[in-house]
């Protein structure tokens, strides 16, 4: 993740503004698709999602939307972060109907680990995360980053242009949020 991180400074924020979103995409491209390794790696370990496929969907995904102007680094790096959660949980629900109706798909992505080493219906992380979203939409972004983006809260700090230490208490917070959203759904 370090190269990731030098990779994501690199980019200032003079870059951001008035930036094209296939301008920022081509310059963020490769720290976009380590981070999309990083996430799969945790969550797909029969490789039969790609890196490249996931980033490829996450650009056509966003391109396709309205033309959007993104302020900064961690505005563009939100919406990425998003973008691959919402694709990875559309997928879990296809293969979920795709088993109820008796169809045998190969594809494995079930959970997401967390760094903690804990492993997480991606279905129930999913929910968890919309009910955070209401109760404060912040928390529900570094949670995103650091689940979807695997990004580590140095990197998020960075992103959000604040301290680490800052990072780190919402960072508790929101996983005291997500453990008891997850609790009261079970």
């Amino acid at each position: 993740m370090q190269e990731t991180l030098k990779k994501i400074t690199l980019i200032s924020q003079e870059d951001f503004t008035g930036s094209s979103y296939d301008d920022l995409f081509n310059k963020l491209y490769p720290s976009i698709k380590q981070l999309a390794h990083y996430e799969l790696m945790k969550i797909n370990p029969g490789q039969q999602l790609t890196p490249t496929a996931l980033v490829n969907e996450c650009y056509l995904k966003l391109k396709s939307g309205k033309n959007q102007q993104y302020d900064n680094k961690k505005h563009f790096y939100n919406t990425v972060a998003r973008c691959m959660r919402f694709f990875l949980v559309d997928i879990v629900r296809s293969h979920h109907r795709q088993k109820r109706k008796g169809e045998h798909t190969d594809f494995s992505v079930s959970q997401v680990v967390g760094d903690d080493g804990i492993a997480i219906e991606l279905l129930e992380l999913d929910d968890a995360l919309q009910q955070l979203e209401e109760i404060n939409p912040d928390l529900a972004n570094i949670t995103i980053m650091r689940y979807f983006s695997g990004m580590t809260l140095e990197e998020i700090a960075q992103t959000y242009d604040c301290s680490k230490s800052h990072i780190h208490k919402q960072w508790t917070i929101a996983r005291a949020y997500l453990v008891n959203i997850l609790e009261e759904e079970d």
